[in-house]
């Protein structure tokens, strides 16, 4: 998406109007509200501007853009842009080697405590290289979020 805004003619005023019009749009697609655009909210507008779009081809395009694991995307994945998240794994990432130890993890959360900090990784760390990676802080953030709202 976010080549169809720079493809575009037009200066930067041109740019964000026409990022404004993908916003308004992506926002009356994501019929509940939750800031994110599910496979069947997207193959929706598809089908319903005229687009013949199978769940495959929905599958394969969310597949391909949703940076954080969840299945929906939110606008910054869906316009191909750094989201929220890979800012946050980015600036926990002190040395910028892929992974997340438990230090840097402290460096930003300092209100945890070394257990909780120590639970989180041995939930999480799937691999057992006592790190985490960006797939594995993904699904720590998402199930915060889960217990969050629940």
């Amino acid at each position: 998406m976010a080549h169809f805004l720079m493809k575009s003619g037009g200066g930067p005023k041109e740019k964000t109007r026409r990022r404004a019009e993908v916003r308004r749009m992506f926002t009356k697609a994501d019929k509940n509200g939750d800031g994110k655009l599910t496979p069947e909210e997207w193959r929706n507008v598809l089908n319903s501007s005229g687009i013949s779009t199978t769940m495959e081809e929905v599958e394969e395009f969310f597949a391909s853009m949703d940076r954080d694991f969840d299945g929906r995307l939110t606008f910054e994945e869906f316009m191909g842009e750094e989201t929220t998240l890979e800012k946050l794994f980015k600036n926990m990432d002190e040395n910028g080697d892929g992974v997340v130890t438990k230090q840097e993890f402290m460096t930003i959360c300092k209100n945890l405590t070394d257990e909780q900090v120590k639970m989180a990784f041995s939930k999480f760390d799937t691999s057992g290289d006592d790190k985490l990676d960006y797939r594995e802080f993904c699904e720590m953030i998402r199930k915060k979020e889960e217990e969050r709202n629940a």
